[in-house]
């Protein structure tokens, strides 16, 4: 391998266009404003936090917002009917293109040939069931059918497609029970964000990425699912608007996560005139509660 100078290479100017969802998402993942292309994005959580339901989400709003681009979800596990109940949660599954790859016989192959196609995003779910379906169906071992899922993604990163589609992948995987992503390093070192998806003491969910090579990292951002799709929050009636009367389950320190962040927020207001965001206070929240667990080891 020789080296090259950037100056030298041809960088298509379309890698630098984010696509959007028009929602606080978009500040979230880059400066830009949104999902680049040419990115691979590692979703990662623990059973039930809500992995799927993000990626459909995401990739419905984007296809609302870009008739004209591509957007495919590959369903390692899942099948239609599976599907069709997770969709009377959220509709716009029902509107998305899909693989099924339960039942294939070459799912190597099926995956291959419909990559071809050319996609602007694709979500994978999961790493570890369709390359486990990969190493069932061909000669390939563990290690081998994890990377040939990841060598297929990178290919498509880079436009190596028929129709020359630099596509972003939002591949999700499985934590194991210590929080942390399953699988090697190369995982977290080849692509271009580690997304971690977690679930709160009083059932609330946020995003956060400890990598990201796009965008800022350790921030989080939170949510809910609205009517039928997901809501990101960050304005105060947000907040307010959250019933706060039905009986929860309290962290550590003994206040409602979202109480406890309202509270830091007013505090910062009164005595330092200081107008903190709400992820800036619901971090705040998490870095008091995880000191305390700490500190009462």
């Amino acid at each position: 391998m020789k080296t090259v100078r950037l100056k030298d290479l041809h960088i298509p100017k379309e890698v630098l266009v984010p696509m959007k969802t028009n929602t606080p998402l978009d500040e979230f993942i880059s400066p830009r404003g949104g999902f680049l292309p040419s990115t691979v994005y590692i979703v990662v959580g623990g059973a039930g936090t809500g992995k799927t339901s993000w990626g459909i989400d995401t990739l419905y709003k984007l296809s609302k917002n870009y008739p004209q681009k591509k957007f495919l979800y590959i369903s390692g596990e899942q099948d239609e009917i599976d599907n069709y109940e997770l969709a009377q949660y959220i509709p716009g599954l029902k509107e998305l293109e899909t693989l099924y790859l339960a039942g294939t016989r070459n799912p190597q192959k099926l995956i291959t040939d419909t990559l071809n196609e050319g996609w602007d995003m694709v979500l994978i779910d999961s790493l570890e069931v369709v390359a486990g379906r990969i190493q069932l169906t061909t000669p390939l071992n563990k290690s081998q059918s994890l990377k040939w899922v990841m060598d297929i993604m990178f290919k498509h990163k880079r436009g190596n497609n028929p129709t020359h589609t630099y596509t972003t992948f939002l591949t999700v995987q499985q934590a194991t029970k210590k929080g942390i992503f399953k699988g090697d390093s190369s995982i977290e070192f080849d692509t271009s964000g580690m997304l971690y998806i977690k679930r709160g003491t009083n059932n609330e969910r946020h995003l956060i990425f400890t990598k990201n090579r796009r965008g800022p990292s350790n921030i989080s951002l939170f949510y809910r699912l609205g009517k039928g799709e997901l809501e990101y929050m960050v304005d105060e009636e947000d907040i307010e608007d959250e019933d706060l009367t039905e009986p929860v389950s309290k962290p550590t320190i003994g206040i409602p996560t979202i109480a406890f962040a309202s509270i830091i927020k007013a505090l910062a207001k009164k005595r330092f005139n200081t107008n903190l965001s709400n992820n800036e206070s619901f971090t705040i929240v998490k870095e008091l509660e995880n000191t305390y667990q700490e500190l009462v080891k």
